[in-house]
């Protein structure tokens, strides 16, 4: 737990004066869901496990870990792109989890006003940018299978070709990956990020894609706020 504590003193730190690093598209999904898993263990359903006989002997403090994981929350949220990618974790994000922490944060006095109000709207544009991550999966509906990218199954905004094994991925796919191991995940050749080529043409097909499914997603919903005036 001291090192434990140290730990996330550390990220505390280091997402305040560097918070550009942990929000970079090859990490920043991973650093979401980190801190969503996180969370939901402190505060959800099953955070009664966490309880000890003597917390002060191992240097448990749930309540000051919460304290400094909204912390770290509110030093990443001036991101937009950690806001969605928050809102993209399908596993842990959850509202209801976050409206525990501050019900916690309010009952102990964790923060200072400030500090709550800032948690209070970050929390809205969590939820804001869920909703609309919603309404674009519903709006494009089943991906086809040559936009989807092979390792996420989620379609592909930047499409590059692995130069050994000829598989196309998502760009910040194949950088997450290289993040953690230099290999390319099809045939185990060596890879690195400088060596994949961009398929301009199926990324020209996707924008097109995307383009038509919105367009007709936004004509159906005029068509039902029509029907429903008249």
């Amino acid at each position: 737990m001291q090192l434990t504590n140290e730990t996330v003193e550390m990220m505390k730190l280091f997402t305040k004066t560097l918070s550009t690093s942990f929000t970079m598209p090859e990490i920043v999904d991973r650093v979401a869901a980190m801190l969503d898993y996180t969370l939901n263990t402190l505060v959800g359903p099953k955070s009664m496990n966490l309880k000890v006989a003597d917390p002060t002997k191992y240097q448990f403090n749930p309540r000051f870990l919460l304290g400094e994981f909204i912390d770290i929350y509110l030093n990443l949220g001036v991101s937009e792109s950690f806001v969605e990618a928050v809102a993209r974790d399908g596993r842990s994000y959850k509202p209801e989890t976050f409206n525990a922490a501050s019900r916690i944060l309010y009952r102990f006095s964790l923060k200072s006003t400030e500090e709550m109000a800032l948690w209070e709207k970050l929390k809205d544009r969590f939820q804001v940018a869920k909703e609309l991550d919603d309404q674009a999966e519903e709006d494009l509906g089943e991906i086809p299978d040559e936009y989807a990218d092979p390792i996420m199954a989620t379609v592909m905004m930047d499409p590059v070709i692995l130069p050994m094994s000829r598989q196309t991925v998502d760009r910040s796919t194949i950088r997450s990956h290289l993040l953690s191991d230099p290999h390319d995940p099809f045939n185990r050749s060596p890879l690195k990020i400088e060596d994949v080529v961009d398929n301009t043409e199926l990324k020209a097909k996707i924008v097109a894609w995307i383009a038509e499914k919105k367009a007709e997603a936004r004509a159906a919903r005029e068509s039902d706020k029509m029907d429903v005036t008249e």
